[in-house]
């Protein structure tokens, strides 16, 4: 009898602990699985005066937490304080130094010194610093040549001040030293992993692991700081964890989420650093907590994420929960 009574408890104790780590592993994926985006603010609204925006196409934000914002239709950057105040602007249309024509991207270094903005039709890159004084250009009407610059998208830089350039129309990813000096090319066109198909948004960790919008493709590709594929995932399609073939913004926080803007579905699509879906927020219209078009995505040290809200020329503002 006393052998049965030993054999029971042992069983209700196995039993006892399967039920713990099955409730365990359940609450750690329903946790994930309702990660919230939260409508926060809104920066901004359609106009030229100070602080107003025409089809802003890109933003960043430094490590202090100041916005920087492509106003793509005023052709110039307009900063911001951390609460969204206006700061400043700079630029003008034209191809002479500091001004724009087809403004696309801004980006900012990682110790916020510079900034860094890219021109679909001037093809190439301004560098700045955080006043808008202008320091230096690349590309076709700077020290480079347009066969290695053809209508540049995105840009990132990484710890070390490497910039990388995402060239949709060559299907490769462009790697420079800070003051232009070209180091070379990542990537060929095709489906391989490592190629691309119209690469788009780029997004650097704190490891300078790099992530890229392969749109296309329909994928995200993963690359290390040694230029090295990693990993991918991504389809076409129209449920939830899927991908349109216009991603073009993507931004990663410090918890290794992801963010991706899909133009088309009017999205933000968030993962984890694995290709994990997460989570997602936001419909067509012109709302307060609605998007037409976005464009660009970036996150700062604080985990509030900010949307060029293109179409709606504005600037929304989200955060976990």
């Amino acid at each position: 009898m006393f052998g049965v009574e030993k054999t029971v408890t042992y069983l209700l104790i196995v039993g006892l602990f399967a039920v713990i780590y099955q409730s365990t592993s359940c609450c750690a994926v329903v946790y994930s699985q309702e990660a919230v985006l939260k409508y926060t603010k809104q920066i901004g609204t359609k106009g030229i005066e100070q602080g107003q925006f025409n089809t802003p196409h890109s933003l960043a934000v430094d490590n202090i937490g100041n916005i920087y914002v492509g106003d793509t239709g005023n052709k110039r950057i307009q900063k911001f304080s951390p609460n969204g105040t206006f700061i400043l602007s700079w630029g003008s249309e034209g191809s002479n130094d500091g001004q724009f024509s087809g403004l696309h991207d801004v980006a900012v270094d990682p110790e916020g010194k510079f900034v860094y903005t890219v021109e679909l039709k001037n093809h190439r890159v301004q560098k700045f610093d955080s006043t808008g004084g202008f320091i230096t250009k690349w590309g076709y009407n700077g020290t480079g040549g347009r066969d290695l610059m053809r209508a540049p998208h995105q840009i990132a830089i990484n710890s070390v001040s490497n910039v990388y350039l995402t060239d949709p129309n060559g299907n490769q990813i462009l790697k420079y030293y800070d003051n232009g000096t070209f180091i070379g090319t990542i990537g060929s066109a095709g489906t391989d992993p490592g190629k691309f198909n119209a690469p788009h948004g780029i997004a650097i960790d704190a490891k300078d692991n790099y992530y890229v919008t392969d749109m296309k493709n329909y994928r995200i590709q993963v690359f290390d700081n040694k230029d090295s594929f990693v990993r991918q995932w991504g389809s076409s399609g129209i449920e939830a964890d899927q991908l349109s073939e216009t991603v073009p913004g993507i931004a990663i926080d410090n918890n290794n989420h992801l963010y991706v803007v899909d133009k088309i579905k009017s999205k933000v699509q968030m993962y984890d650093n694995k290709g994990n879906y997460l989570s997602n927020w936001g419909s067509d219209g012109n709302g307060p907590q609605q998007l037409h078009k976005p464009e660009d995505i970036a996150v700062d040290n604080q985990g509030d994420i900010y949307i060029t809200d293109t179409r709606n020329s504005r600037v929304q503002v989200l955060h976990v929960e």
